[in-house]
């Protein structure tokens, strides 16, 4: 099922983000049972231009956790990661709180995409969580054929 040499991305990783409304995002760690990549709170200062926070965030990268340039891997991974806390998931919705995979992917010369499998949307759709992606090329290879 996976390519880990996906030969259209040159890098990718996705991320977990929950924007609670009513919920301290430490209090997320606790009820997730999982240590966040990056939390912050309303008001925190949000560097390199050290402006204060907007919103509330606690997020889980597979950035440096997973080697794959498949970003079916990466969805796995943070779907395993919060396996089996559905009703965690439900509840946090149900207080306000945003959730999302949010997958960055870098195209290796500005051709082709990710894939997500029919399992991984079952998936995400079962706890409601929405999925998008971030598309970047840097232009360093020019595509085949101009």
């Amino acid at each position: 099922m996976y390519d880990d040499d996906y030969g259209t991305c040159r890098r990718t990783f996705a991320t977990l983000l929950i924007y609670p409304v009513r919920t301290d995002p430490e209090a997320i760690t606790v009820r997730l049972g999982l240590e966040p990549t990056f939390r912050r709170r309303k008001g925190g200062a949000i560097p390199p231009d050290a402006l204060p926070a907007e919103i509330d965030l606690w997020c889980l990268s597979t950035k440096g956790r997973v080697e794959s340039r498949d970003s079916r891997r990466h969805i796995d991974w943070l779907l395993d990661a919060i396996e089996g806390k559905a009703a965690v998931i439900r509840s946090l919705q149900e207080e306000g709180a945003r959730i999302a995979v949010s997958c960055f992917w870098l195209s290796q010369a500005g051709e082709g995409g990710p894939t997500i499998s029919p399992g991984q949307m079952r998936r995400l759709g079962g706890l409601n969580i929405e999925l998008w992606f971030e598309f970047y090329y840097d232009g360093t290879d020019s595509p085949a054929g101009s």
